[in-house]
Formats: C-alpha cells, structure tokens, sequence
C-alpha cells in the first residue's frame, strides 16, 4: 500500500516501505527547489506521525546504533561533519518526542553497558575514562562539541560511579534501618497483646480500636463514640482495679478501702514488729548510715552553695538516727515514730520531709532484717517480719493512688509510681502494668458516665428529622449498643488475637543489599550518567 504525504495541499504518493528519511529527501530534491517553499513543506512535514510509541523507542534505539556507527566513521575520516548535520535535520523530528529520547538512551546504554565488565569499570577513574572514550566516539558538528562531549562524558560516568559506589552502602543502612524499625513495632505489638491478655485474664476490658483497628471495630468505635466508649471501660474497669487492691491488702470484697482500713491494716501487721524487739543489739553496717545520708541529702546539697540557709528540723531528726548499736525494740518503736511524722508531713504539703522520714523508717527496717539474719533468728520470725514490712509498704502504696471520698483506686497513679522505678509487687503490680500499656481505659472517673448521652439522642432526633421515620428513633440505642457489643466478652476475645505478621521488608530486604551484587546491578545506570553527559552536546 502506498505511502502519501500532503505537501503544499498536494497528495503525494511513496511506495511502501520508504523510510522517512528517503521520502523527505525526495520532497526536497524534487518538490522544493524555493527556499521559502522548503521552509513551508518542512515545517508540514512530520515523518513521525502516525507511528505508535514502541516505533518511536525502536527507531530512537537504531538512532544511537547508527550514530555509533557515524562517531566511529567520523573518528577514521569516513565520515563529514556536514553528513552529521544533514543527519541530525533528518532526525530532528524524532528526538523532539519523548519516546524517540528514550529509545536513544536505551540504545546507548545497551551498547556501553558490556564496558562494566572492563576491569576497574566500577571505579571512578575507569567510569570517566568509559564516559570520555564514549563521548570522544560520539558524532559530532565541531571540534568543540568533540571536546565538550569528552569533557562532559567523562565528567558524567565519574558521577554516576561515584554514586553508584555510595548508594549500596546507604540503600543497605535505609533497609537495615526499616528493618529495624519493623522489629520494634512488631515487638511493641506483641507486648501491647501480652498486656491486653494478662489484663483480660484480670477481668479488665479494652476498646478494640486500641488493638486492633480494623474496619469494622473503627466503624463501630466511631459510632459508639471512642472517647464515651473508653469511660465505658473505665467504669467497668475500676471494679478490677479495686478488687484487686483489696486482695493485695489481703481483705475480703466487702471491706471499704479508706484510711481507717489502712491503718487498721498496719496496726495488725505491726504486731509482727513487736515479735522481733527482743531480737537483742542491733549493730548496723555502713549501708544503714548511707542509706540516711541519702534520706537528707537533697537538703544537704544545699549547704555547699548556701552554707547559711536554714536547715530543716526533719535533717536533724534524722542525723539523730546515726549510730554504732541500737535495741531492736527501741528501733521498733522509733520506726512508729518516723512514720507518723511521715504522714503529718505529707499532710502538711511537705513531700520533701514525708520521703525523707519514710526513708529513714526504710533503713531502720532494713537494718533490723539483716541483723535477723545474722542471728539466725527462726524461720517463721522473719517471714513473719518480712511479710509485714511488705505489707505495711502496700498500704502506703494504696493510700496514695486511694480517692478517700470514693473508696477508689486510681490506677494511672499506680502506674505512675511504677513508673518511678518503686519496687511494687503482686496485685498492685498487675493494676499498674495495665495502666500503663492502656490509660485511657484506666481512668480515675469522677462520676459514672451516663448510659445515654446527649449525642446519643442527637443521633436518633437527627435521624428522625432527617428521614421523617419516627422508627429513626430506634438510633437512640445504637450508640449505647455498640458501646456494650465492643466491650462484651466474645468482641474482646476477638481483638485480643495480634493479626500482625513480620513484613517483607524486614525478613527479605536485608539479605538482597549485598554490596558487591548491588554494585553489578547498579553499574548500567552509572555508566548511563556518562551517556546523558555524553549526549548533552548534541
């Protein structure tokens, strides 16, 4: 089928199979003897119309095998620049579309791709002496585009090597590192459902949307209300947290958790004190005079910038306490003492002289225990003395997360002393451990949320108005509903299965970075930054 190309309103037919080149170069010798009339066909004709993308990429590939052809005709004098020139003109039409420039990149990376192999191509020196030599064989109009094409080529295959060179090693510290952080937060993950489960185990509840936000669990968090939902648990949850602080203190479900409790509670404990006063002379060791050293010392730190400030009774309270021997009985006592004058302090606001006296009361303790032990005193005495000191410890623990007013405990502010680093143990424990991992299903409320809110009945009124159905008044439930199905058992069982697995960038990413291997696949684009320096001239 014939060709036909329009010139100047004329149809002109070619046979099939012409080559654009040939049929422009027949336009002009034959049809376009007028310089301005060769100016008008040129610019009407476009030998790359009606070719398809993959027909311009291929001719953009012959394109670089043929001017390979024409650098190296060049180089041995077979070739003219004025050939050069007419050859470029021809192929205006296809280097101005994109497809043509890309077939050309490709062309030419395929044809110095091969050069990787050349030993010492994959250094610096050898890549610019690669992206020269290519540049020197490209055709060229000029001695100064030769010279540029050199300088630029060189300048390129140096660049992209010395990227190329650089890139494994951070592409593989990029993959380390996210495979590193796919670790933690799969064993964050993990320990966030260790707790969920231990505190399920406990009878606590959590909003699902906290473990696992999946479609369905947001879609019913977002009607139930995240924040109302959240103080749902919260209600449920401060009955765990309570009973659990009377199985610590080791009363029964019925007993009020106030401070008479408490107190009632140390006095019974005391009685193991008074078991041990006839334990003979105590002799402490030197952790005992350290251990009220640090009971003052942030007092006494003082005194080296402010050496006249006035010192707190409470230093010299404690001072009083440093001695060589004392009676095991007396030190019973004096333990009494210094706690209550711990709680006349924290009662007056004075946190500073509260901790300093408990910790004095502390050592005391502590000393008597070790001297226990160096007599060899019976087995059931000092459990029976270990047992009480831990007791009494857990009521003051309990008073200082306990609401008197309420009878309630608050269990963010056992997790708080966690937190701090104090030895809490058993249930206590288990209170603040939960706390932690969930706060916002711990709360300390006021008063009971309300089973139906305002927004509760501005959902159902603004369906109803909406839809003109007074059965949209149904909708009045429906927050309250998905409030109590997210927080039933079998709901709550469902998210406490993870649904995490380790992603594939953490278990294959590492092991693909091999440097040298990613070196080898990365050559091909090194060497084509030389390619594009290369061809910038033209």
């Amino acid at each position: 089928m014939p060709q036909i190309v329009e010139v100047n309103g004329s149809r002109i037919e070619f046979p099939d199979g012409m080559a654009p080149s040939e049929i422009e170069a027949a336009i002009k010798k034959n049809f376009l003897s007028i310089p301005s009339a060769n100016k008008q066909a040129s610019a009407a004709f476009n030998p790359t119309e009606g070719m398809s993308t993959f027909d311009k990429v291929a001719a953009g590939v012959g394109k670089a095998m043929v001017d390979a052809g024409r650098g190296v005709g060049q180089m041995l004098g077979l070739v003219d620049r004025n050939d050069i020139a007419e050859s470029r003109k021809l192929d205006s039409a296809l280097m101005n579309t994109t497809s043509g420039k890309v077939g050309n990149f490709l062309g030419n990376a395929a044809m110095i791709a091969p050069t990787a192999l050349i030993p010492g191509a994959s250094t610096v020196p050898g890549a610019a002496a690669i992206g020269a030599a290519f540049g020197l064989a490209q055709p060229s109009e000029s001695t100064r585009e030769t010279m540029s094409n050199v300088a630029i080529g060189g300048a390129g295959g140096a660049a992209g090597q010395f990227v190329a060179n650089k890139l494994p090693g951070m592409v593989s510290a990029y993959g380390q590192r996210a495979a590193e952080q796919a670790k933690q937060a799969e064993q964050a993950t993990a320990q966030r459902f260790s707790a969920a489960q231990k505190g399920n185990s406990l009878g606590y509840v959590i909003p699902p949307a906290d473990l696992n936000p999946g479609m369905m669990t947001e879609a019913l968090s977002g009607l139930s209300g995240k924040i109302k939902t959240a103080q749902v648990a919260s209600q449920r949850n401060q009955t765990v947290s309570d009973t659990l602080a009377r199985k610590a203190l080791g009363v029964s479900d019925d007993v009020p958790l106030n401070l008479d409790t408490l107190n009632n509670i140390r006095q019974q404990a005391g009685q193991a004190y008074q078991a041990v006063s006839n334990a003979g002379v105590v002799q402490p060791s030197q952790s005992y005079t350290k251990a009220l050293d640090d009971a003052i010392k942030p007092f006494m730190s003082q005194s080296a910038s402010f050496p006249n400030r006035k010192v707190p009774a409470v230093v010299a309270d404690i001072e009083s306490l440093k001695t060589s021997a004392f009676d095991a009985g007396d030190a019973i006592q004096t333990i009494k003492v210094l706690r209550n004058d711990a709680d006349a302090a924290y009662r007056s606001g004075d946190k500073l002289a509260g901790s300093a006296y408990k910790q004095a009361a502390g050592a005391l303790e502590d000393a008597i225990d070790q001297h226990l032990t160096k007599i060899g005193a019976p087995s059931d005495l000092l459990k029976g003395y270990r047992d009480a000191r831990q007791t009494i410890a857990k009521t003051y623990t309990v008073q200082k997360a306990l609401n008197p007013e309420t009878g309630s405990i608050d269990a963010v502010k056992l997790a708080s002393e966690l937190n701090k680093g104090k030895p809490l143990s058993g249930e206590l424990k288990d209170v603040a451990e939960f706390a932690r991992a969930f706060p916002k299903a711990a709360q300390a409320l006021k008063e009971a949320p309300k089973a139906v809110s305002p927004l509760d009945f501005a959902v159902g009124l603004t369906s109803t108005a909406g839809t003109g159905n007074p059965l949209a008044l149904t909708l009045l439930g429906a927050r309250p509903a998905a409030r109590s199905l997210l927080l039933s058992g079998p709901v709550q069982r469902s998210a406490l299965n993870p649904g995490y697995s380790p992603s594939v960038t953490s278990r294959v990413l590492p092991s693909l970075l091999d440097t040298e291997a990613f070196k080898l696949l990365a050559m091909p684009s090194t060497v084509s930054a030389g390619l594009l320096g290369a061809n910038v001239g033209q």
